[in-house]
């Protein structure tokens, strides 16, 4: 009997639990006292005899004491298809039966993960967002970078940090930017983030996406490719970016991504401008199986100039935008919970780190105003471990003040970031984001419990 790991499963240990993962069917599974085993599993064809001896000689004992927990191993992977086994014509099959995977644990919601749950546990940085630059090649009227920027992350650094990360068993890196494209050691960087075994997303305006790029992409496998696509109407499209024919470009590259086996997601904030333009994106990302990834509140820019604003949706037209489109922004949707004043006011510091195109760490997308850490003199890990991220990480509902008694705060999504990007004060929210939250309760209207 042979076995190998399937295409993209990732393996990480901590102490004596390990956690395997396949971020292309979604599966994942916690095994205690496996590591010896899974890391003698291969994504090449392995006789299930090798991995016992391998086993029985790392541990100094006979091949009769591991067989058995070898073949449990497989069966378990075998049987949420994290990996294949195929006869080999002998007649011992080594007693190897595919079993279903488990449901999830007793008490257990549907937001639970075994994923989420093993970083949570174990306090550990599961994704890693890199900046590789924050110039761009379009200038988007929404955008949150200051226009001008052209900061590149030195390569010797990012390489690094990839290096920390990977050590501190992180799993996915999601590079962006900025146009990340930009980047002259862009296929450097993402090669050596595959041979680190790291899960990869790139975010992407896809515009420089040529014949040897798709062909990059197609190598390093990532679990996608994050694309903005503001409207199918090349002149509402254009009139966004700033970039005459940047929506043709963009639209090109997807579906040669797409016909070279990328996936792809398209991620669409609505302004004013493309506010009638749901429809043809459904239809768009339809037709092409892809996901649509909505959002109707842009956030301020890190100068706290608010300079966007006039771009964005009024309340009245967010809420005629979302009411018309439950099925488009029902994810987007807070869900709706009674506000406990010593529960965590949000998911900072929990999983994710950010390192921005100048070496510095700031804790959450689009909170580059909070910088916790330099990477030319701090570790990975003693930026994660550190004071600054951990007094982030201790804000509770009852620092934001009004928050706390505010009829609509069940279904607000309190974020330091937002507030501290449109107010220069994390505690302090703009009325519009408090007016937003109100909108999501009377579209959605179901009552906190």
């Amino acid at each position: 009997m042979r076995t190998r790991l399937c295409t993209r499963v990732f393996i990480r240990h901590v102490g004596d639990e390990s956690v395997v993962w396949c971020p292309n069917t979604g599966g994942c599974t916690v095994m205690q006292n496996a590591g010896a085993i899974l890391n003698e599993m291969s994504r090449d064809w392995r006789d299930v005899k090798d991995i016992v001896r391998a086993v029985a000689t790392k541990f100094d004992c006979g091949e009769d004491e591991v067989r058995e927990g070898v073949q449990a191993v497989v069966v378990e992977l075998a049987g949420q298809w994290f990996a294949e086994v195929e006869s080999t014509g002998e007649a011992d099959k080594n007693g190897l039966e595919v079993r279903p995977a488990a449901g999830l644990p007793e008490g257990q919601g549907e937001d639970w993960t075994p994923l989420g749950d093993f970083y949570r546990r174990h306090g550990l940085p599961s994704e890693l967002h890199l900046d590789l630059t924050d110039g761009c090649n379009e200038r988007c009227v929404h955008c949150y970078l200051p226009k001008g920027c052209a900061h590149f992350l030195d390569t010797g650094i990012a390489l690094k940090v990839l290096q920390e990360f990977r050590e501190a068993q992180g799993l996915t890196v999601i590079v962006s930017g900025g146009e990340c494209m930009l980047h002259r050691d862009f296929a450097a960087i993402l090669r050596r983030a595959r041979e680190l075994e790291l899960n990869l997303v790139v975010m992407s305006n896809v515009t420089r996406c040529d014949g040897k790029m798709v062909e990059l992409l197609k190598e390093i496998e990532p679990q996608f490719v994050n694309v903005s696509l503001y409207a199918v109407t090349e002149s509402i499209h254009d009139g966004i970016t700033q970039v005459p024919g940047s929506c043709r470009k963009t639209k090109a590259a997807i579906d040669a991504l797409l016909a070279a086996g990328v996936p792809v997601r398209i991620a669409t904030p609505f302004l004013k401008e493309n506010k009638g333009c749901v429809e043809e994106l459904k239809a768009f990302t339809r037709e092409r199986r892809v996901h649509l990834i909505p959002d109707a509140e842009i956030f301020g820019p890190i100068d706290h100039s608010c300079s966007n604003r006039t771009h964005a949706l009024s309340l009245a037209e967010m809420e005629t935008l979302v009411s018309e489109n439950k099925d488009v922004f029902a994810k987007s949707c807070a869900e709706s919970e009674r506000c406990v004043p010593d529960a965590k006011a949000c998911g900072i510091g929990d999983g994710r780190l950010n390192l921005d195109a100048e070496g510095r760490y700031y804790p959450c997308d689009g909170f580059h105003g909070a910088i916790i850490g330099d990477a030319r003199k701090d570790s990975l890990w003693e930026v994660w471990t550190g004071e600054a991220l951990n007094r982030l990480r201790a804000l509770k509902n009852r620092d934001f003040g009004e928050c706390g008694t505010c009829a609509d705060r069940a279904w607000c999504k309190v974020c330091p970031m937002r507030n501290f990007n449109e107010t220069g004060d994390m505690f302090r929210h703009a009325p519009w984001r408090c007016g937003a939250a109100g909108v999501w309760r009377r579209v959605f209207g179901k009552e906190a419990p």
